[in-house]
Order: structure tokens, then C-alpha cells, then sequence
């Protein structure tokens, strides 16, 4: 099957996508990570989108999906989880097209949802490990030692945009995206929303049981 999960910073996407991986065997696109490893292939799609990100430009859409295009060449006989990816209604629009090329669809668009309130004490409350990359939080995953990474020892780190202000500038730029992406799923009768208010135990209950009625219906 093919899924997306999408919502805004601060929801859980990453953690829940993870989960997802792990019980159902999806393979993930995430933008970010599929940019990152093009780049250090060296390949030559890799080699353009280096010149875009090292001048600080975005990457095209039609350089992004050259990118969508082979990675669902390459999975389309596996579960597909799409990241956080399209973001606004082009990108969606695109995708469609792409997928109806290759004579799949998207089943499911799964938006999760969570109060401004939650988000801001969520972020503001995120620390990171410069070392290894752990990421804590220290309201809901403290680490065992006051702000110093378990792993390495190493003091966290705030990331810069995980202020309240830029919080909620971020927020504001993806409802403005999100609104008529919301509304092209609900027209296409495949979205649903997801309270992830909650444990990361109780949030993934909910998504398992909308992936639950696709996986066995196949």
C-alpha cells in the first residue's frame, strides 16, 4: 500500500513513521533524508541538488521528482510511507500524476493533529546531541543525566528554531501550505486526521488501526 503521513513540526511525524517502518516493513521517503543520500552518492541528480542546497535556493519540484519517480520505481512492490512529502498542492497534484503513470495511487493521507499549545511546549522543551544526533526532550524523554546525552555524555543543544517565535512563524507557513492539501485529499475521499495528543503508544494504536484495514484488505 501506499500511505502519507503529514502534520505539523513538533507532532511526532518521524517517531511515528519510524514505528510504521518497523511493524508494517514501509519503506520511507522523506525528503530530507532522500536529498542527503542522492548528495552522497555523487550521482548526478546528487551533484545538482548540491548546487541548489549549497547556495541556499530550494530544489525544483522537477528535480525533486525525478527523485519521487525512481524511488517508487525501485519500491513499488513494497509498502510505501510518504514522509512529511508533498507539502503544499502542487506537490500533490504531481504525485498523483506520477503515480497514476505507474498505474498507483495513494490510499490513505493521514494528517496528525496537535494543539498549538502542545507543539510549542514540545519544541521548546527538544534538546539535541551536537555528537551523535539523540534527540531528547525534557518534559516527555528526559535524559538519564541532567542535559547530557545518555550515549556520549555530551551536553544538548538547542536547536535555533525551536524558539517560540520561530515556532510559530513555522506553524503559520504550514497551515497556509497544508489548508488546500487538506482539502485535494478529503476530495479524493482518502484523508483522515489523527489526534496525537497523547503517549507515542496510544497516537500509534490509531494510525495502526487505519493501516490495519488497508493491509488486510490486500
Amino acid at each position: 500500500m501506499m500511505a502519507l503521513l503529514f502534520g505539523p513540526p513538533g507532532v511526532g511525524k518521524g517517531t511515528q513513521s519510524d514505528l510504521l517502518s518497523q511493524k508494517y516493513e514501509f519503506v520511507k521517503f522523506s525528503m530530507g533524508d532522500i536529498l542527503r543520500q542522492e548528495v552522497a552518492r555523487q550521482s548526478e541528480v546528487g551533484s545538482r541538488i548540491k548546487e541548489f542546497l549549497d547556495s541556499g535556493v530550494l530544489v525544483p519540484d522537477k528535480l525533486i521528482f525525478e527523485l519521487v519517480e525512481n524511488f517508487i520505481r525501485e519500491n513499488r512492490n513494497k509498502h510505501i510511507l510518504f514522509d512529511g512529502f508533498p507539502r503544499n498542492l502542487n506537490q500533490a497534484q504531481r504525485l498523483e500524476l506520477t503515480l497514476s503513470q505507474l498505474k498507483l495511487k495513494l490510499e490513505v493521507a493521514m494528517e496528525m493533529y496537535l494543539s498549538e499549545e502542545h507543539i510549542i511546549e514540545r519544541l521548546t522543551n527538544r534538546r539535541y546531541c551536537p555528537e551523535c544526533g539523540a534527540i531528547y526532550n525534557l518534559l516527555t524523554a528526559p535524559p538519564k543525566q541532567d542535559k547530557r546525552c545518555d550515549k556520549c555524555q555530551c551536553p544538548l543543544m538547542r536547536r535555533n528554531d525551536d524558539s517560540e517565535e520561530i515556532i510559530k512563524k513555522r506553524l503559520e507557513v504550514y497551515r497556509k501550505e497544508t489548508s488546500p492539501l487538506v482539502d485535494y485529499y478529503k476530495s479524493r475521499g482518502i484523508y483522515t486526521r489523527i489526534d496525537a495528543h497523547g503517549s507515542q503508544d496510544e497516537v500509534f494504536k490509531k494510525i495502526s488501526k487505519i493501516i490495519n484495514g488497508y493491509i488486510t484488505e490486500e
